[in-house]
């Protein structure tokens, strides 16, 4: 690590050896901050460096109170204090994760700028913003709950010591900032006597030999038991990410992983790369990069990639190299970035591991098991009772469709039935089916292997045959044949449209026929699929009309979806039984009154005004009335659906002030908003920042799939901010979000991070026809404040 800004040498510059290998162009050190302004990999005082100056051994002041030991070894001794005893004095017993963190500013060989190096010698250009960095890098490993062990300006055998008891105690993390030496550690041999691969990191007293090389450590320490991580800020520190040695071994199997500053052959500069690690660590400790609560440590490629985005900006000229992995494989869960936003709950973890098509059965529809925001599942005994049997086999037809308004409560019915019944989600979280068996013992379906489940939302064909195939655990599709030559499409390579090993419609109904016994299967959201007409009459029709050698149906299909043109053809074979269609716009009105009383009492009991032993008359009142006034009004039937409305009223309770008694309860429910737009504009009202939190719900509108991440939502939500008062900045985002989660539901990408979407299709619909809250005339202008 030079002052230089050039390509960084091999090794260290031998005064008087003659011409020297071309040094990096060197740029005086000395700026305001202290800091140098170049590469530090290889570049050499011999070569004409500047040599920084005030990087005192151990320089930097102590950070108070440690509950680990710093370790600052003066370059003139041979180990230092002994760092066994400094780091564990309980090993053992003490299960707080350890980092090793060592890093070089000041060299024993140094020579002064107005100075040429005395015949022989050997130096390397002091690194002045080395203390400044151990300092924060510390205190940025200690915010994520690490024991540090750090090593100011150690020589080579105390390098070597470090690194043993890192080795020895399990350590998880190693970052080393220094100089690189790729060369022989023995200058009196020719640079081709170096070994491939070698990058060593140099210490104080410039000797780079034995325990010095880093890719030493990387491939000794896959044969620890517990992964570890090197984070190596050196020139060429790439190698270390490279070793052949470990080039075969597949990332679930690997314990030693890599992120290096630079290429196996670049320079790194002005440790922007330790800087660039620091700031996420940072973040991670702030936010967890904004990683869903269900993972328990930040995702490696999001960190890698948090890394680069970091370094990209402080040092253009540099590129991350991390440990190579097979990017159609999943990666492993690593210990090295613990999520601060992980709630610790197994529960979670369980259902966040269930596959996204059949995951989503866990969200809009099973808050009400969780209480998790005072939703509650309640009614709907007589559609439960229907349908559950049939689920298990009773009854005849191999079709039912359940259709109805948006909020009518589809897929909350539907969810209800996936939750008790399929195996892989009772296995997750059994509380579900034992909460619906204690409420309607008749309602819930047997736990079932052969049903499978896909939540269609934003979902393609390709998606949901492929859910199947994994649920049911088909073989895999037939190889397909080749096409003749010349008759391929443009840029395809003599394959069928469908891709070698992809489902096809023909393919699954072969299969599904073939299957022992007829399995159920339910498909929710098909109105929300990518193409909804295209997923019923390409495959659900289809598969409706599929029947078995002994000419019953393939499968028990149960469908939920709005009413539109895209069902049709379904309606119409569902029209040849009578109990094939179940409208929950067609409830009968007391049965809807019951429900509907029943659900606003349970979510008035967990509100603070209401819940009070003495306050049950006053909840009782306000149920009866506002239930009443949805029940009976035809609007709420058509275009929101009642429960929709209910769900967004109890929310608006809680800021309004609780009435007195029973009769001011009735009159308060008398006066419950009919439609979504009223009583979201009730709720929002009552809000501070109720604008512009309408503007973040109303990016997650336009969200697909399983929803935005918070960049995105970040840079949609000011587009729908008003013009006066305050603008949405990007730290507006995320306590927008916090306020607004009764209305937003969150997803996990595959890099680990949080995605953002609303809580039913009925308000995203909504929200994208009316961007604008009431009396507000958008003008298309963006304040972003």
């Amino acid at each position: 690590m030079g002052t230089g800004t050039g390509t960084g040498g091999e090794r260290r510059t031998t005064a008087g050896e003659g011409t020297p290998p071309p040094a990096p162009t060197k740029v005086r050190a000395g700026t305001d901050t202290g800091k140098g302004t170049g590469g530090h990999g290889g570049g050499a005082l011999g070569a004409g460096g500047d040599a920084g100056r005030g990087a005192e051994a151990g320089a930097g002041p102590d950070a108070g109170p440690r509950t680990h030991a710093r370790t600052s070894t003066n370059a003139g001794s041979d180990a230092g204090p002994d760092p066994r005893e400094a780091v564990h004095p309980d090993a053992g017993e003490d299960p707080v994760p350890s980092v090793l963190l060592m890093g070089v500013g000041r060299f024993r060989r140094s020579v002064a700028p107005d100075e040429e190096p005395a015949p022989g010698a050997t130096g390397w250009d002091d690194l002045p913003f080395v203390p400044e960095l151990l300092d924060r890098l510390q205190a940025a490993y200690e915010a994520l709950s690490y024991r540090v062990l750090t090593a100011a300006d150690p020589d080579r055998v105390t390098v070597r010591n470090h690194w043993n008891t890192a080795s020895d105690g399990a350590f998880r993390v190693v970052h080393v900032i220094s100089h690189g030496d790729t060369g022989p550690a023995d200058t009196n041999r020719p640079l081709r006597a170096a070994t491939p691969g070698r990058i060593a990191m140099v210490p104080s007293d410039g000797d780079t030999g034995p325990g010095t090389d880093v890719s030493h450590w990387v491939e000794d320490a896959h044969a620890q038991p517990h992964p570890m991580l090197f984070v190596v800020d050196l020139c060429r520190a790439g190698r270390a990410a490279r070793t052949a040695r470990l080039a075969d071994v597949p990332e679930q199997d690997l314990h030693a992983w890599v992120i290096a500053a630079t290429g196996p052959e670049d320079p790194a500069y002005n440790g922007a790369f330790s800087t660039a690690v620091a700031e996420v660590l940072e973040r991670v400790a702030e936010d967890g990069l904004d990683t869903a609560p269900s993972l328990r440590y930040v995702r490696w490629d999001r960190a890698a990639t948090a890394v680069q985005r970091h370094l990209g900006r402080l040092s253009p000229r540099q590129r991350v190299h991390v440990t190579r992995v097979d990017p159609s494989q999943p990666l492993p869960e690593l210990p090295f970035f613990p999520n601060p936003n992980w709630e610790g709950d197994l529960r979670l973890e369980r259902l966040g591991a269930v596959t996204a098509p059949l995951r989503d059965f866990t969200g809009p529809g099973t808050e009400h098991f969780t209480d998790r925001v005072g939703d509650h599942f309640v009614g709907r005994r007589r559609q439960l009772s229907a349908l559950a049997p049939w689920i298990d086999g009773a009854g005849s037809g191999g079709l039912r469709l359940v259709t109805g308004a948006p909020g009518s409560g589809k897929s909350a019915l539907l969810g209800a039935l996936v939750c008790a019944g399929h195996e892989e989600i009772v296995a997750a979280a059994p509380d579900i089916r034992r909460h619906l068996a204690a409420q309607h013992p008749d309602g819930t379906p047997s736990p079932n292997p052969a049903l499978a489940a896909v939540h269609a939302r934003g979902r393609d064909l390709d998606a949901v045959l492929a859910s199947l195939a994994r649920q049911w655990r088909l073989p895999a599709p037939p190889v397909p044949a080749a096409v003749p030559a010349g008759s391929a499409a443009p840029g395809r390579t003599g394959t069928r449209d469908r891709g070698e090993g992809r489902w096809t419609v023909p393919d699954l109904l072969t299969a599904v026929r073939e299957l022992p016994a007829a399995p159920p299967l339910v498909v929710d959201a098909v109105d929300e699929a990518d193409d909804p007409a295209a997923l019923v009459g390409e495959f659900l029709l289809p598969l409706a009309e599929t029947l078995r050698a002994d000419g019953r149906p393939a499968v028990r299909l149960l469908i939920g979806s709005r009413r539109g043109g895209h069902l049709g053809p379904l309606l119409d074979r569902a029209a040849a039984s009578p109990d094939a269609l179940l409208d929950l716009d067609g409830v009968p009105a007391g049965e809807l009154l019951a429900d509907l009383e029943q659900h606003l009492v349970h979510v008035l009991a967990e509100l603070p005004g209401y819940r009070a032993p003495e306050r049950r008359p006053v909840r009782t009142a306000l149920a009866r009335s506002a239930a009443a006034a949805l029940a009976g009004d035809p609007r709420t039937h058509r275009e929101w659906g009642p429960f929709l409305v209910a769900r967004v009223y109890g929310r608006a309770l809680e800021s309004v002030e609780p009435p007195p008694g029973e009769e001011a309860a009735a009159r308060l429910g008398a006066r419950v908003p009919r439609t979504l737009p009223e009583v979201l504009a009730l709720d929002l009202g009552s809000r501070p920042d109720g604008d512009r939190l309408r503007a973040v719900l109303t990016a997650l509108a336009f969200a697909k799939g399983e929803g935005f991440p918070l960049e995105a939502v970040s840079a949609v939500a000011p587009e729908f901010a008003p013009p006066e008062g305050p603008g949405i900045d990007p730290a507006d985002v995320r306590p927008l979000l916090e306020a607004g989660r009764f209305y937003v539901r969150t997803g996990v990408e595959t890099d680990g991070s949080t995605l953002y979407r609303l809580f039913h299709q009925g308000l995203a619909d909504h929200l994208r026809h009316r961007p604008a809250p009431p009396g507000f005339r958008q003008n298309g202008s963006r304040r972003n404040a």
